[in-house]
């Protein structure tokens, strides 16, 4: 068994890395309008590596039990799995696995809130870091189930929708290799540094994008 999870890590972490560095060079061909091709490669390998993490992460997490893991790693996988649905689903038709994925987020943010509430009552810590992850989920998948319900989104909503997901994936990715790489007081500013840092680009330039700017 600690072969086996030797082995999960060393691919969790190729693929983080992979993650960061297609996160970086999906973002910059948008931005400096490089041709649609190369958007396109980069972020196939950016899904597949997010998509990596989150399927290494669960039995990574059940080998060496850590809720905290499995948790985030369902929480990756959303993001991922939304984030590639809007970019694909052009029509923005609702189907069951829209439904699926954005129902089981809502479900594990609850129990994110619930665990991260009863920490901070224990006083075991971490209890902050998985209240703001469980609130982030909670408000994306919300807001998904409500536009699912409204028919889905077409239209620069959906471009703006897939910008939000890819680049809260992102964030995950991000938090992981700080956590893992940086070591600072308070404690909290590698956890919620990449949040505090991208959150404000999303809301900017999702709001350009939905704007046809």
């Amino acid at each position: 068994m600690r072969t086996l999870h030797n082995l999960l890590t060393l691919v969790h972490v190729v693929a983080g890395s992979t993650a960061l560095v297609t996160a970086l060079a999906a973002t910059l061909a948008k931005t400096v309008n490089l041709k649609h091709r190369w958007h396109l490669i980069s972020g196939r390998i950016f899904f597949w590596s997010m998509l990596t993490i989150a399927l290494t992460a669960f039995p990574m997490a059940i080998i060496h039990p850590n809720t905290f893991l499995f948790l985030i790693g369902i929480f990756s996988l959303y993001l991922t799995l939304a984030g590639w649905r809007f970019a694909t689903n052009r029509r923005g038709v609702p189907r069951w696995f829209d439904w699926t994925t954005a129902g089981l987020m809502l479900l594990t943010s609850l129990i994110m809130v619930s665990l991260a509430l009863y920490k901070m009552i224990v006083g075991t810590g971490g209890g902050v870091i998985l209240l703001s992850f469980g609130v982030i989920g909670g408000l994306l998948s919300s807001f998904d189930l409500k536009q699912l319900k409204g028919g889905g989104v077409k239209g620069r909503e959906r471009i703006a929708r897939h910008l939000i997901m890819m680049l809260s994936a992102t964030i995950a990715a991000l938090t992981a290799f700080t956590v893992n790489n940086i070591t600072m007081q308070p404690a909290l500013i590698p956890w919620l540094g990449p949040t505090v840092l991208i959150v404000p680009v999303i809301v900017i330039w999702s709001g350009r994008v939905q704007k046809g700017r």
